[in-house]
């Protein structure tokens, strides 16, 4: 796949360099070449193995280097990404451009010429590249039981590939955009068959086609990984009944029949067969392992790991989105979260400790990494409402080797309960639905006084409480992109009393046009099935802005 080379020229390009901490490094040695892969022994570990390493190191798609760009760090960058799109993640800095990922935030710079969109493309197709390589290695007939379990890996990951893909450039109708020519296309897809000439003429794939393709990865990556034991860092067979799950809550709000049925089957699979729990209070506000260590928790069905060898200080998940890494932007960008989204949280949900409240002390007494002088000194400048959720690796706030080399996570169990709880509702299930949520919602207010059943009566207001639920569990987690895209909310950052930075108070009636990704121009110049009239349109913007 061709990638796009265009670099936007705006402010974030000229940030004035105020702390002494902004600088950046690079990692060394942190890839292999395709001669050191071929001549190994071992050449079909490396290989699976080099798809979750590709997943979360620094200079990924190759932009860091050629643009100095600070967004490119993987899957993590993608979740960043996709968080800045949404309503509940607040820029609080006064220079709001220390949000690197501010263009996402505005709805700006978002067309085929520009790199934020390349992103996705760059990311995604590289990555299918080496789980196609992984399979194309195999011959199934004559594999080794190891090397079935690595091409059980491969295909779910490339099945979680092109999920996410199908997902983010699948254009969904809104008020601001004309979408109607392109309705229901997916991407071009890339298999270990295709040829560099059918490349060339590839065009995007239905929907229903698509959602074909994933569910017969994931039936190949059921068969493979059945049986087999993993640790939360590879896909297992638990991960595998998760993506399902996301699958068929996808295709039921496209009017598939039976296709809620199977979402609520297989979300409740993947809660059985992981074992997993959802997080403790301890667990969630731990300084040193909260939320960046998907061992010091019973919670985590996938996630992925960051070894110093791969992390660039400016160059990572944590340097973004850690307010108490004193090396990064989240001291200067200041995320938290928005006020509204805050004060509707009730003061017995634990899960309100992850960010700090206007009283600061006086409503919790919060825990924080470092030393008390580490304490003081963010006290002294944090924000209202600034986030606390993700804590450096081991509660390190000043040495970004240590304190970048979080762990990430890609599937919690949790997101499974609300998967199931939608998909009852959805079938007419209502009051099993309440019964569910005000089941989970006792792992995070633990006096009993949450019932949903008074305020969810018709099934729009239990999607509402729902979705609200969910956007409290999975704040900053990359998780919510993809609900908001297909429950058709709306964003809402500019009210009384908004704490979100003026350039990107943006309202919207229903879904942003933004979440319909654009095709990058670098692949309308190679594939020539892929131009103006197939590509999802520029939403850059079309949201006015309320200051």
């Amino acid at each position: 796949m061709k990638k796009i080379f265009t670099r936007i020229l705006m402010p974030l390009a000229a940030l004035p360099l105020m702390a002494g901490c902004i600088f950046e490094t690079f990692p060394e040695s942190s890839t292999q070449t395709q001669d050191q892969v071929s001549s190994s022994k071992t050449a079909l570990r490396a290989m699976v193995n080099a798809i979750p390493a590709s997943m979360m190191m620094a200079n990924s798609a190759g932009y860091a280097t050629k643009y100095g760009d600070h967004l490119d760090f993987g899957i993590a960058a993608v979740h960043i990404m996709t968080e800045n799109m949404l309503e509940d993640l607040a820029t609080m800095g006064d220079n709001p451009y220390y949000n690197r990922f501010a263009g996402y935030a505005s709805n700006s710079y978002m067309g085929k010429d520009y790199v934020g969109c390349a992103y996705f493309w760059a990311y995604y197709y590289n990555w299918i590249k080496m789980t196609n390589d992984v399979i194309r290695m195999v011959d199934e007939d004559a594999a080794s039981d190891e090397e079935l379990g690595y091409l059980g890996i491969a295909y779910a990951y490339r099945a979680m590939f092109y999920l996410d893909l199908a997902r983010l450039y699948e254009p969904k109708e809104n008020e601001y955009t004309d979408v109607s020519a392109v309705l229901g296309l997916t991407v071009p897809r890339v298999d270990e068959n295709t040829s560099e000439d059918e490349t060339r003429n590839n065009p995007r794939v239905e929907r229903s086609v698509m959602y074909g393709y994933i569910l017969d990865d994931l039936a190949k990556a059921e068969k493979y990984l059945a049986g087999r034991t993993f640790s939360y860092t590879s896909p297992s067979l638990a991960a595998v009944y998760g993506m399902y799950a996301r699958a068929y809550i996808e295709m039921g709000a496209a009017g598939e029949d039976g296709a809620y049925s199977r979402a609520e089957h297989y979300a409740r699979l993947a809660i059985t067969e992981s074992g997993c729990t959802p997080l403790t209070q301890e667990e969630w506000e731990n300084p040193s392992t909260g939320f960046n260590s998907g061992a010091a928790c019973n919670s985590w069905i996938w996630g992925l790991t960051l070894s110093s060898s791969n992390i660039g200080n400016l160059l990572s998940f944590t340097a973004h989105m850690s307010a108490e890494a004193t090396w990064g932007y989240g001291p200067l960008a200041h995320y938290g979260a928005s006020a509204s989204f805050y004060n509707a949280i009730s003061d017995s949900d634990f899960r309100k400790h992850s960010w700090l409240d206007p009283e600061r002390e006086s409503f919790y007494s919060y825990r924080f990494a470092g030393t008390a002088e580490d304490k003081a000194k963010f006290l002294a400048s944090a924000k209202d409402y600034e986030t606390l959720k993700f804590r450096p690796a081991q509660g390190e706030v000043s040495d970004f080797a240590v304190g970048s080399c979080a762990d990430h996570p890609l599937m919690r169990v949790e997101e499974m309960y609300f998967l199931e709880m939608e998909a009852v509702a959805r079938q007419g299930r209502l009051s099993d639905a309440q019964r569910l949520l005000n089941d989970f919602m006792e792992y995070r207010i633990a006096d009993g006084s949450y019932d949903c059943t008074y305020r969810t009566s018709t099934l729009e207001a239990f999607i509402t409480e729902m979705l609200f639920q969910k956007r409290v569990e999975f704040w900053g987690e990359g998780i919510l992109f993809f609900d908001y895209k297909r429950l058709d909310a709306g964003i809402t950052r500019s009210y009384a009393g908004s704490n979100h930075a003026g350039v990107f108070k943006l309202n919207t009636t229903r879904r942003s046009p933004e979440w319909n990704i654009v095709i990058t121009r670098g692949e309308s110049q190679s594939n020539h099935a892929i131009g103006d009239l197939y590509n999802n349109p520029d939403p850059s913007g079309k949201i006015p802005l309320n200051q």
